[in-house]
């Protein structure tokens, strides 16, 4: 970690002259006016974790360029712990997920009364002193969800505590410049018996979230292969998760928070969905993808389980490189998901440069089930059979 700090405070120094942010910018603006000179020195040195990287021309407004995307460094992550008490080469290879951004998970397991001193206790961890940081967090608070949701409605003592676990939340963040993935796991929404009443407190929450001034809000839209449960995948239902979920006050949408498929995949999915929200009068918004989990792109019907009795949440992980339908590290967390390393074709390279305003690990392969405890021996094969370092293919 010294060397990591060394080099934070260095590349700090080398680009001091960069402008990081303009007082009084609503969150659908840049951090920055960042140069064609400053995009070019950055796009092939350092990673976003620790130095700021200019946005693509094609997408100018992006909120999570032109600035550095914190590390959190607590107990609240369960890969910390495991990776300051690891020495030699596991300490090494647990620093590949241990510093690189990550988004901390926030539910009811958190109480309401604790959420915003957790809250604000993490964003100054994962600020580390600069203000101009970004913070990442999923909102994942919904109660009834996943499969409960479809048996179930929320109760209405579960709706004012959410409310008030939602408006404890923003106070915690208050002006920190922050990404939040709204409500993982979006395809059960399409599924709830009380629909119209989940629908009303996601939006609040969406609405709420996005009013804080330098708070980007991404609602989760599913995956590649998966709008919705037991049926053909189309956009449409995508989008309609969204409709429902306050899109309208939000930069955009998150695709694969806890599927495999590719960035590829996701972005034809998220390119589909953008023009049907264009289309019904939402404007023009933005979407991220989830690539701690697709090094290995796998459709969920096709993924094997770790063992008989794993479901696919506990994919088995890669043991060899060449090895398929398991899961490992995908690219690296960035602002400049179009930038030639990352090896897209060139529709969804152009894509990317324009609508995706970055590749962000918010899936969390190294857990069980995505969920607690973290698993060393998932996380070092995954280390050990990633296709990509910091910053391009091995």
């Amino acid at each position: 970690m010294l060397l990591t700090r060394v080099v934070r405070v260095l590349a700090s120094a080398v680009l001091v002259a960069v402008p990081l942010a303009v007082p009084g910018a609503s969150p659908a603006a840049p951090a920055a006016t960042v140069s064609a000179a400053a995009q070019a020195s950055t796009r092939t040195s350092l990673p976003v974790w620790l130095a700021p990287v200019g946005a693509h021309v094609e997408n100018p407004t992006n909120p999570l360029a032109g600035r550095r995307w914190g590390v959190y460094e607590g107990p609240q992550d369960q890969v910390w712990r495991p990776f300051t008490t690891a020495t030699g080469r596991k300490r090494e290879a647990l620093a590949v997920i241990a510093e690189r951004p990550r988004t901390k998970w926030y539910g009811a397991f958190v109480p309401d009364h604790r959420i915003r001193t957790t809250v604000t206790d993490y964003v100054a961890s994962a600020q580390d002193g600069n203000p101009e940081t970004l913070a990442q967090m999923a909102v994942f608070r919904m109660k009834p969800w996943e499969g409960e949701a479809c048996r179930r409605p929320t109760t209405p003592a579960e709706a004012a505590s959410y409310r008030a676990w939602i408006t404890e939340l923003a106070a915690g963040i208050g002006s920190a410049h922050t990404l939040v993935v709204m409500q993982p796991d979006g395809p059960f929404l399409l599924c709830a018996p009380d629909r119209a009443a989940k629908s009303e407190l996601l939006t609040w929450a969406t609405q709420t979230l996005s009013a804080l001034p330098n708070t980007s809000v991404y609602i989760d839209a599913g995956a590649a292969d998966w709008c919705e449960n037991g049926t053909a995948q189309e956009s449409f239902r995508c989008a309609e998760i969204l409709k429902l979920s306050g899109i309208q006050y939000a930069r955009g949408f998150a695709l694969d928070s806890t599927h495999y498929a590719g960035p590829v995949e996701n972005i034809d999915r998220g390119s589909e969905i953008l023009a049907l929200l264009e289309a019904d009068g939402y404007g023009e918004k933005h979407f991220i993808v989830d690539t701690a989990k697709s090094g290995r792109p796998t459709l969920w019907r096709d993924m094997v389980p770790a063992t008989k009795r794993d479901l696919k949440d506990n994919a088995r992980t890669c043991r060899i490189r060449a090895m398929k339908r398991c899961v490992t590290l995908g690219i690296p967390p960035t602002p400049r998901p179009a930038d030639p390393q990352w090896g897209l074709p060139p529709e969804q390279r152009a894509v990317a440069a324009r609508s995706v305003d970055g590749f962000v690990w918010f899936g969390r392969p190294w857990l069980y089930n995505q969920a607690d405890p973290f698993v060393a021996r998932r996380a070092l094969d995954m280390v050990r059979t990633t296709p990509w370092t910091a910053t391009g293919p091995r």
